[in-house]
């Protein structure tokens, strides 16, 4: 035990060095350990993102891969509707829906609008249809493509006209009416 004892009060200063070093390396271990756990998570973080950026990429992908597939498919269901529709006698068919079905996929060309009832206008005559409620940018847009362009001329519009601007634009029928795009458009007219 003295032995011990005097071992240790004769190499005091090579002790201390150690103890020195060990500290340093103790700590020199731990501060990279963290700064290189920190640089890892930032790694980790940006991979993280940009896999979840490929899985959006290839979930759209695989929504416009479905939708190209289904398209025709909804196209001739709707076709094969219509057909039964107006293949039913007249007295079957409720009287507000007898007028709404027109199969104009038999015609080679689309139907034409009666501009002469709802009048013309171009770009410079422009209304903002968006105030229309059930008339947003996109339909403004269709609407703007068939040579609508102002209240005046949707508050002019007759029942077939009705039916020509929704298969012109491919909106859905009826809507035209039960959102009461004429009403509307009469209210918003400048005199």
């Amino acid at each position: 035990m003295a032995s011990i004892l005097d071992f240790i009060q004769e190499n005091t200063h090579y002790i201390e060095i150690f103890l020195l070093m060990l500290s340093a390396f103790i700590i020199g271990y731990t501060g990279a350990w963290y700064f290189t756990k920190n640089s890892s998570r930032e790694l980790i973080k940006r991979l993280k993102k940009e896999v979840n950026n490929l899985r959006m990429q290839q979930q759209a992908n695989n929504i416009d891969t479905i939708f190209t597939e289904i398209k025709p498919k909804i196209a001739e269901m709707v076709k094969q509707s219509q057909q039964e529709i107006i293949k039913r006698p007249a007295n079957k068919i409720p009287e507000e829906n007898k007028t709404t079905f027109i199969n104009y996929s038999s015609a080679t060309e689309k139907p034409e609008l009666d501009f002469d009832n709802i009048g013309y206008a171009d770009s410079s005559d422009k209304d903002d249809l968006t105030q229309i409620s059930g008339i947003g940018p996109y339909i403004e847009n269709k609407l703007n493509e068939i040579g609508i362009y102002n209240f005046d001329q949707i508050s002019r519009l007759k029942r077939e006209d009705i039916l020509i601007v929704t298969e012109l634009i491919d909106f859905f029928p009826g809507r035209i009416e039960r959102d009461d795009w004429v009403g509307q458009a009469e209210n918003l007219k400048v005199f």
